[in-house]
Parts: structure tokens; C-alpha cells; sequence
């Protein structure tokens, strides 16, 4: 019994290290799962993102005041999608919706 409750101390105590925040910046240049750039900006109505080819890949990504949503597109799909962004160290994670089907992706910050 013990055992079950310190793993759920330490599930509750990883959960809050991976909190998102309304002051994370993810503004930068992110290489994708694909070998694209991904060139993300801060403008006054939340994050853009744009690719090599000059499509609007993320936009409207603004804080909801639990997490960073917005909407992503995927030029080689031509699919567009719900989406929610969590910065995890140097790399980002996406987790895009479509009906009832999500995908998780990550992208590499490049220095």
C-alpha cells in the first residue's frame, strides 16, 4: 500500500514539473520530424509559425490559462487541425486533433 502511494506522490510531482505557463517562449527555429524549418515568432496575437516553403504551418497559438493551444496545418495533407503545444526542454511537442484522431509530433530546436 505504501508503494502505491509514494508512485502517485511522484506521478503528481512529475505532472507539476511539466506545467506550462503563460510566459514560456517557444520563438525560434525548430527543425521537424520531416527535415523541415520551422521558423516561430511572437506576434500580438500569440505564436506563428512558418516553413521553408512560406505556409503558415502554426497560427493563433495563444494560452488558454491551463495550456498553449491553437491551430496547426500540414501543406503536405493539406490538413488542418486543433492543436496544443508544450515546450519540453529543446524540443517541442505538438499534439494535433482531428474529430476523434490525434498525432503527437516533436520538432528540434536548432541553435
Amino acid at each position: 500500500m505504501k508503494k502505491i502511494f509514494y508512485l502517485l506522490i511522484a506521478l503528481a510531482m512529475t505532472s507539476v514539473t511539466f506545467a506550462q505557463k503563460a510566459t514560456d517562449n517557444f520563438a525560434g527555429k525548430y527543425k521537424t520530424d520531416d527535415g523541415s524549418t520551422v521558423i516561430i515568432t511572437k506576434t500580438s496575437n500569440g505564436f506563428v509559425g512558418i516553413d521553408d516553403m512560406k505556409k503558415v504551418v502554426l497560427k493563433d497559438i495563444k494560452f488558454d490559462g491551463k495550456e498553449w493551444k491553437g491551430t496547426t496545418y500540414n501543406p503536405k495533407k493539406d490538413m488542418t487541425a486543433s492543436c496544443e503545444i508544450l515546450l519540453e526542454g529543446n524540443k517541442l511537442k505538438i499534439v494535433a486533433h482531428k474529430a476523434f484522431l490525434s498525432k503527437t509530433v516533436y520538432w528540434d530546436m536548432i541553435k
